[in-house]
C-alpha cells in the first residue's frame, strides 16, 4: 500500500513537471512521458555527453526551448482571440438587424391589424344602420369567415334582432365558435 502511494505520488510529480515544462524532450536531456519508466529515469537524470551538453546545458537549452514553444502558444491564442471577436462583433450586428427586423414586422402588424379593426368597425356600423332584415340577408351572401368576425364584432342587441332572418345553419356555427372562445 506504501508502495502504492508513494509511486503515485512520484507519478503526480513528475506529470506536473511536464506539464509545467512542454519544451520537455528526450533530445535536450529533459524529462518526457516516454522516459518515465523505472530503467529510463536513472538514464534522464545524468547528462548526455555524447550531445556535448554539460548538466546546465540542456537545461537551458529547453529552456529557450519552452519560452518559444510559450510564445508560439501565445500567439496562436492571440490570432484565436482576434478571430472570436470578428465573429462575435459579427454575430451581435447580425441580432441587431434581426432585432429591427423583427421590432418593423411587429409595428407593421399591429398597424395592419389597427387598419382592419377599424374597416370592420365601420361596417358593424354600416350593417347596424340597416333594418335587421336586411343586414341579416347581407350577412348570408358573405363569405363564412368574413360573416363570422362581422358576426361576432356586432353587438348583443343588434345580434338578437337579426338572428331570425339569417341562415341558422351559419347562426348555429357562429354560435359554436363563440362559446369556443374563437
Amino acid at each position: 500500500m506504501k508502495k502504492a502511494v508513494t509511486r503515485y505520488f512520484i507519478v503526480l510529480s513528475v506529470a506536473s513537471f511536464i506539464v509545467l515544462n512542454p519544451g520537455s524532450s528526450p533530445i535536450t536531456g529533459t524529462l518526457t512521458a516516454e522516459n518515465l519508466t523505472p530503467a529510463n529515469s536513472a538514464r534522464n537524470t545524468a547528462p548526455q555527453s555524447s550531445s556535448g551538453y554539460t548538466a546546465k546545458g540542456p537545461a537551458v537549452a529547453s529552456a529557450s526551448d519552452s519560452r518559444a514553444g510559450i510564445l508560439e502558444r501565445e500567439a496562436a491564442v492571440s490570432m484565436k482571440e482576434k478571430e472570436l471577436k470578428k465573429l462575435d462583433a459579427n454575430l451581435d450586428s447580425k441580432i441587431r438587424k434581426l432585432d429591427e427586423t423583427r421590432k418593423g414586422m411587429e409595428s407593421s402588424l399591429s398597424q395592419q391589424k389597427k387598419a382592419d379593426s377599424e374597416r370592420y368597425q365601420k361596417m358593424v356600423k354600416l350593417y347596424k344602420a340597416l333594418r335587421p332584415e336586411e343586414a341579416a340577408k347581407l350577412i348570408d351572401k358573405l363569405e363564412e369567415d368574413l360573416a363570422m368576425e362581422l358576426m361576432s364584432r356586432m353587438d348583443q342587441k343588434t345580434m338578437a334582432k337579426m338572428i331570425p332572418y339569417m341562415n341558422q345553419a351559419r347562426v348555429l356555427k357562429w354560435t359554436r365558435l363563440s362559446l369556443k372562445g374563437n
